[in-house]
């Protein structure tokens, strides 16, 4: 897009000094027809030297008239080039934000996804380690109480060794 801008200021540039110019040339042709009517008629010499002056302004004036006929017409060309060069790419633009747009929803679905997968799996570790920790109170109560016992027997079995001796 930018090589189509470039060209059409380019072209745009051409046109306006072509432009200059024929203003320059005609204001010159103007300032000769003017002297040429101040000119004494009788004065053939100046007369025909003025006449030729402006006679060699209107053919390059023509000529310029030409060009500018032509670089306008490139203008025009390349001014529609860049219309269609700023639609395209506005086309691809609008593409790409779409695309961008549909892969958004795809990172929030699957970013929804994991978290809801992981939520999941953190709940069911959560419910494993409750029941690990409710089993290990349980085996750990029943060894408390076989200790108890254990004391309670061994508090017996020494005061039987106790009485035993004393007899």
């Amino acid at each position: 897009m930018g090589a189509a801008s470039d060209e059409l200021s380019s072209l745009a540039r051409a046109a306006n000094a072509i432009s200059s110019k024929l203003a320059t040339l005609e204001a010159s042709k103007a300032e000769t027809q003017a002297e040429l009517d101040k000119t004494f008629f009788l004065n053939f010499g100046k007369k025909g030297e003025l006449k030729g002056i402006i006679k060699d302004l209107k053919k390059e004036i023509k000529g310029e008239e030409k060009s500018l006929e032509k670089a306008s017409k490139q203008v025009e060309k390349a001014q529609g080039v860049l219309e269609k060069v700023q639609a395209a790419a506005e086309k691809e633009n609008a593409k790409a934000e779409k695309i961008i747009a549909e892969a958004q929803g795809s990172i929030d679905k699957i970013t929804a996804s994991a978290q809801k997968k992981a939520a999941g799996v953190t709940g069911a570790a959560e419910k494993a380690a409750a029941k690990v920790a409710k089993d290990a109170e349980g085996k750990s109560n029943s060894l408390l109480k076989a200790a108890e016992k254990a004391d309670a027997s061994s508090a017996k079995s020494a005061a039987l060794a106790a009485k035993l001796k004393g007899q």
